[in-house]
């Protein structure tokens, strides 16, 4: 109560009598007034109610905006986690150019729970993995994922002291991931969709890998695979970006490991940009989109 008083500008007392007189027009309790102040179910609806009117009056006010010609606003971003540092540094900085006055949220996460941002109004643009789950979803897709296998030099030196180089030409001829089974490997948490895609090769392969590390962060897996602590799975934007400091071929670290392609079969998902059919998509929101794909719809 009193950081959301201080967040408001009021006192504690002044916050607790207008709850008070809330409750008092609205005839129930809002509150469970315990140690910690936790909404009884009265509360949770009318929460849910009061985010759907501030949600209209927030899409009247961008279509008012857009009418009128006025520049200022916001655009809200969802990308997913292991994608943001390579895709946004190519489109925000134009962007922002252009829209000087708008005020930029950018919300990183796994795309299934950015889907649902996207869909219930939180985020205006959603860049991730396509085909989405959710009807509402307009996309139009960027870029092909790629994949590759980043096999640390120092583990493959380990593992085949005397056969490394005929070991590695015959994985580049015909890709096969039971070659490296017995070595460690840190990958993305499980959830990720390269994670997924990682795990439905080792089934596929009948491979139990080893799995001494799980990370969120993909430049993570990279940084460590670099300095030899296991086999790792990267995209190929992560290899190709010069945002990306350890995965990039103009960093020493690169020298470290080899890189292979992954084994897998034709991948059918993108990575695309969405927003919601069906609600107002703000003229801010439309040439952000517009921007992104004019940057990578060649690639698509």
């Amino acid at each position: 109560m009193t950081k959301a008083a201080e967040r408001l500008h009021v006192s504690q007392q002044a916050l607790s009598n207008q709850i008070a007189r809330l409750e008092s027009e609205l005839g129930c309790r809002l509150f469970e007034r315990k140690q910690n102040l936790r909404l009884t179910y009265a509360g949770e609806q009318f929460k849910a109610s009061a985010e759907r009117i501030l949600d209209i009056q927030r899409q009247t006010a961008t279509e008012l905006d857009d009418i009128s010609n006025n520049r200022r606003g916001e655009l809200r971003i969802g990308i997913s986690h292991t994608r943001g540092q390579a895709i946004l540094p190519l489109i925000l900085p134009k962007f922002s150019r252009v829209y000087p006055q708008v005020e930029l949220h950018v919300s990183e996460g796994s795309t299934h729970i950015l889907e649902e941002h996207l869909e219930k109004g939180r985020i205006d643009v959603l860049i991730g993995f396509a085909p989405f789950m959710i009807e509402c979803a307009e996309y139009r897709n960027l870029m092909t994922e790629h994949l590759f296998l980043i096999i640390p030099k120092s583990l493959l030196r380990e593992r085949f002291p005397d056969e490394g180089k005929e070991v590695l030409k015959a994985y580049r001829k015909k890709p096969d991931l039971r070659l490296f089974k017995d070595m460690p490997f840190v990958l993305l948490r499980t959830g990720d969709r390269i994670r997924t895609i990682t795990d439905r090769e080792f089934y596929r392969n009948s491979i139990k890998p080893r799995i001494i590390m799980e990370t969120q962060n993909i430049q993570t897996a990279y940084a460590l695979a670099s300095e030899g602590m296991g086999v790792t799975v990267m995209p190929q934007l992560y290899l190709e970006s010069p945002f990306v400091i350890s995965g990039n071929s103009a960093f020493g670290k690169r020298a470290d490991v080899e890189v292979c392609d992954f084994p897998t079969p034709k991948m059918t998902d993108s990575i695309a940009i969405a927003y919601n059919r069906e609600r107002y998509l703000s003229k801010i929101a439309s040439d952000f989109i517009a921007m992104t794909i004019q940057e990578f719809g060649a690639q698509a």
